[in-house]
């Protein structure tokens, strides 16, 4: 009888460890953030190494939370002088998993540090290593005026906005407190959350990565702050290894570990996924 409870006691201590097939041994990110330009040529973005720090800091939490030490994680950061459009550019991305850019941006373009330096869709292929990308920048996948394809030669898909992003900056919430709720108390918050909790949903609460993404846009960007937002995820789509594959929907636990849809002909069709919450701005200053 002894025997036959610690064999069960074993069973479900196997079962409660068990790591799915198709979690990757290993997971690594490649941050770019910019705070503050050369010459002051771009608006200061006073939290955008917060941000950074936030979407890998919770990556690796999570995974360790999620998988204890089953993932090999791995990052490298640049910030503010460091991110300059050779870097970037380059092939040093190509092998990380996942490449994150916080920054002023435009239509099809992001802008890096030295002055008047930029990156246009046809001057980055993410291709290699990367599998997902987000682009934490104003107006990149813009509606009806953007080119998202240049971007693709192997990445799954990639995180951003079809409107203003919104500068991050971090702020006092209030709210009643006391008695009877006649006092107001507050405490700090910061729109660099949504990183975080993009990370928590993708790894720990296994949502696909669009809902991770703009359930977190939602949560910290439009509930909280009560600004208008339109968050976007662009990707090709079609058939690998004889099953149909729609990034949107790709989960960590259950991602493809390789490019995918490299070539033209290797792909059904190009796909985008966006929603708008409250009233977003597409200009500056909004309007």
């Amino acid at each position: 009888m002894k025997k036959i409870v610690l064999l069960f006691i074993f069973f479900l201590f196997c079962a409660a460890n068990a790591i799915d097939a198709n979690v990757p041994s290993k997971f690594s990110i490649i941050t770019f953030a910019i705070s503050k330009y050369e010459y002051d040529w771009q608006k200061e973005l006073s939290v955008a190494t917060d941000a950074a720090n936030a979407l890998v800091n919770s990556f690796k939490d999570n995974l360790k939370d999620k998988y204890s030490n089953a993932i090999t994680f791995s990052s490298k950061q640049y910030e503010n002088s460091q991110v300059t459009r050779s870097r970037f550019k380059g092939t040093e991305t190509d092998n990380y998993n996942f490449v994150f850019y916080n920054g002023h941006g435009n239509v099809n373009r992001i802008t890096m540090w030295p002055k008047d330096e930029r990156i246009y869709n046809e001057d980055k292929a993410f291709k290699g290593k990367t599998y997902w990308v987000m682009l934490n920048s104003c107006l990149v996948f813009k509606n009806d005026e953007s080119n998202q394809d240049p971007w693709f030669n192997g990445v799954h898909s990639i995180l951003g906005y079809s409107s203003l992003s919104w500068s991050y900056k971090k702020y006092k919430h209030k709210y009643s407190c006391g008695f009877l709720n006649l006092g107001t108390c507050s405490y700090s918050r910061a729109s660099y959350y949504v990183e975080r909790d993009f990370a928590k949903n993708w790894i720990k609460e296994k949502q696909g990565i669009w809902e991770a993404y703009k359930n977190a846009v939602k949560k910290w960007i439009y509930k909280e702050q009560g600004l208008g937002v339109e968050p976007k995820i662009v990707y090709r789509y079609g058939y690998v290894d004889g099953k149909f594959f729609d990034p949107w929907e790709e989960t960590f636990e259950n991602s493809i570990q390789k490019p995918v849809f490299k070539n033209g002909g290797d792909y059904d069709g190009i796909g985008s996924r966006w929603i708008k919450y409250g009233t977003p701005c597409y200009s500056t200053p909004c309007k």
